[in-house]
């Protein structure tokens, strides 16, 4: 088997190097990323480089070139970020190359234009399975294997908690700006509704330690969405989160509000920058800036339902680390 793995961030080291452990039917790995050279290096920290791994320069945003990595391909995995801007020109391109992907999206707004690909994914052939990482992904995934164990499900509900001191590579801050400091769907009394993010929903869940009882809201993150479509008869659907510390939380909503409502470009030592990128690289050296906060990541799944005529919940935790909460899933699939 031939597998191209598209970025080779944090998300995406995790991804390489669990294919290159644990996958024996893997004869060749190509990981195409913007620093092929540093890719390198990084992977080089944690395993010895195989002969199977070869590494390439792209800019995802040409399709083209894309479709030409992913020629004689089996699968392509998409680890780029933010997916807001890379999810549809990659699947594009795996359309076009007919070229099976599996993706880490997580952005709301982008999961009904994937889902809009559906009729030419079959007449290609292929699969495109998105949004296979932690949350969304294990979640999904484990919402299923209590789903399995009911006979009608009614409510659903998703929460995780991101530690600040933990934030990813810089993508992922493009992402928090985008999905999480404003408006966001839910499932409320079977129909999907708009709240917003780290206002709405507070309630406190209890996590597996060192994580504890903390506080968790709506977020926008499309696990509504894609839940909904696979359990029509569930009338609660949400999706809750916060950081550690819950000063993030307040500083993406003031991030984003000033990025959505200010100009485009600003003036950075005489020089005009995108707004995006003042206000992303702010967010990430904040949190790569907090001291004492535990690394872990948590997930919490609880489905209720009926069960031979009587009312049941199961449920389901973990706790982790981000990256490779969200990066093994993906060479999984």
């Amino acid at each position: 088997m031939k597998i191209l793995v598209l970025g080779c961030g944090e998300m995406g080291i995790e991804t390489v190097q669990d294919l290159a452990a644990n996958a024996p039917d893997v004869d060749s790995i190509l990981v195409a990323t913007r620093s092929p050279d540093k890719a390198r290096a990084s992977l080089s920290q944690r395993l010895r480089i195989p002969e199977s791994l070869t590494f390439f320069r792209v800019d995802v945003s040409d399709e083209e070139s894309v479709v030409s990595l992913m020629a004689g391909c089996d699968v392509a995995i998409n680890c780029t970020g933010p997916n807001y801007l890379y999810e549809l020109p990659v699947a594009r391109a795996a359309l076009k190359a007919r070229v099976p992907l599996v993706d880490l999206n997580d952005e709301y707004d982008i999961t009904p234009r994937m889902y809009e690909l559906d009729t030419e994914a079959k007449a290609a052939g292929i699969l495109l399975l998105f949004g296979l990482g932690g949350c969304p992904g294990i979640n999904n995934v484990l919402v299923r294997a209590a789903a399995d164990q009911l006979d009608s499900v009614e409510e659903i509900h998703t929460a995780w908690v991101m530690s600040g001191a933990d934030p990813g590579g810089r993508a992922l801050s493009y992402h928090l700006l985008h999905s999480l400091s404003g408006p966001a769907l839910t499932v409320m009394d079977g129909a999907l509704v708009e709240v917003e993010s780290f206002i709405d929903g507070r309630e406190v869940q209890e996590f597996p330690d060192p994580v504890g009882p903390v506080e968790v809201f709506h977020v926008g993150h499309p696990e509504p969405l894609t839940l909904s479509r696979t359990f029509p008869s569930a009338r609660t659907i949400d999706n809750k989160a916060t950081f550690i510390p819950s000063s993030v939380n307040l500083l993406i909503r003031t991030l984003g509000e000033l990025q959505r409502r200010g100009p485009d470009r600003i003036p950075v030592h005489g020089r005009l920058v995108a707004v995006t990128d003042v206000m992303a690289g702010y967010l990430h050296r904040y949190c790569k800036s907090l001291s004492g906060v535990p690394p872990e990541a948590a997930l919490r799944v609880t489905v209720s339902g009926r069960i031979r005529g009587r009312d049941k919940t199961i449920g389901f935790s973990s706790v982790g680390r981000l990256a490779s909460a969200t990066g093994i899933p993906a060479a999984i699939g």
